[in-house]
């Protein structure tokens, strides 16, 4: 948890430009300022829209409702996945990906399930394949929980007895 004081003296003192002398408690303000950061792992990639159709790109353009949630969402998500450790030195976007720092948002109107992979071939763009515009025009947002089984099966992948068994990612 973060102590509001100490951060709160660190603004102080950014804000006024002034430095504090090299004492014992400027150590433990560090400490705080370096908790108060996310660790870069735990930092969600920026969501862009990958080539697709126009419909597509319209219905989740820059400032539209529709992308704005599905990165909240994601954002979420991702936080979660990250807090029960299943993002711990494993990288999430692929290394053979163009774009390390972005996930593109790729519609898929025939999918079932949110599926984050990276295509062989192609633009080597790190993708979320979901139904976000469907054949008949009807716009989707990917839930927190759909996302966050994308995210774990794109990290993880289900054993072969989670597959058998239930299905989990397992994509058609």
């Amino acid at each position: 948890m973060i102590r509001p004081l100490p951060l709160i003296l660190c603004m102080v003192l950014v804000a006024c430009r002034q430095e504090s002398p090299p004492e014992r408690n400027s150590a433990a303000l560090a400490n705080t300022v370096a908790v108060a950061q996310p660790p870069s792992q735990c930092a969600p990639p920026a969501l862009a829209i990958a080539d697709g159709d126009k419909a597509f790109r319209d219905a989740f353009g820059e400032s539209s409702a529709a992308l704005g949630q599905t990165r909240a969402n994601f954002s979420t998500a991702f936080g979660r996945a990250c807090a029960k450790g299943l993002l711990k030195g494993k990288a999430f976007i692929g290394p053979k990906a163009a774009d390390q720092s972005q996930l593109f948002l790729l519609n898929a109107p025939e999918a079932n399930v949110a599926s984050i992979y990276l295509p062989e071939g192609g633009a080597n763009q790190m993708v979320l394949e979901y139904p976000f515009l469907t054949g008949d025009g009807q716009t989707n947002v990917p839930s927190t929980d759909d996302l966050e089984e994308a995210i774990y099966c794109s990290v993880h992948g289900a054993t072969p007895e989670e597959q058998e068994s239930s299905g989990r990612c397992l994509v058609d």
